[in-house]
């Protein structure tokens, strides 16, 4: 489900590559503390998990390709929590998943069209410009709800980081559209070049 007021998929890609770059830089630098194996998760209530698979299976149902479930990402969502967020954004990212699992009443409850009719509302709301500065040129206007547009975008680019994701939901298409030249063209045709806009 993708919006004016959150993110479309080329933005989608360019933050997906632009997290990658980030991610070969960081495992250069420095290794990121991993929970024991076997360690219990500190973050997540229950019931938060059970919100987060219902917000990520309406944000990416599943449809012909794999949707959020399919590919794990509450799971990757919940690592990500204990292994590498800070203090201060797993606060910020956990408040807004309280704020999404009381949507309606209890948001996991609700039927997937309702849950698709009520989260569109609340999107509505939390992701409306903000009019605060754009400190990031290529991500989305400030929203009103900066840890909600943060937990959205980091579900999808969970989702589009996936293999299912990038091998069966994207294609590439090296030319797309028809190209029909405006002037006619012969054997006698050739290229030229001038100083365009100089």
């Amino acid at each position: 489900m993708f919006d004016p007021h959150g993110i479309d998929r080329r933005g989608m890609l360019v933050q997906a590559l632009t997290l990658v770059g980030a991610t070969a830089m960081a495992s250069a630098c420095a290794t990121i503390p991993v929970a024991p194996a076997g360690a219990a998760p500190a973050t997540f209530a229950s019931a938060q998990l059970i919100a987060l698979s219902a917000l990520a299976d309406t944000i990416i149902p599943r449809t012909e390709t794999p949707g959020a479930i399919d590919v794990e990402v509450p799971g990757l969502f919940s690592e990500l929590m204990d292994n590498w967020a800070a203090p201060s954004t797993r606060a910020a990212l956990l408040g807004a998943l309280d704020r999404v699992a009381a949507i309606g009443g209890k948001f996991a409850d609700l039927s997937p069209a309702d849950r698709k009719r009520q989260l569109q509302a609340f999107d509505a709301a939390a992701l409306a410009p903000s009019g605060a500065p754009q400190l990031n040129p290529f991500g989305p206007p400030p929203a009103t709800d900066p840890a909600y547009q943060r937990l959205k975008q980091l579900i999808l680019t969970l989702y589009y980081l996936s293999q299912p994701a990038l091998t069966q939901e994207l294609a590439y298409t090296h030319v797309p559209g028809r190209w029909d030249t405006s002037i006619p063209r012969t054997p006698a045709t050739r290229p030229y070049g001038g100083p365009g806009m100089f």
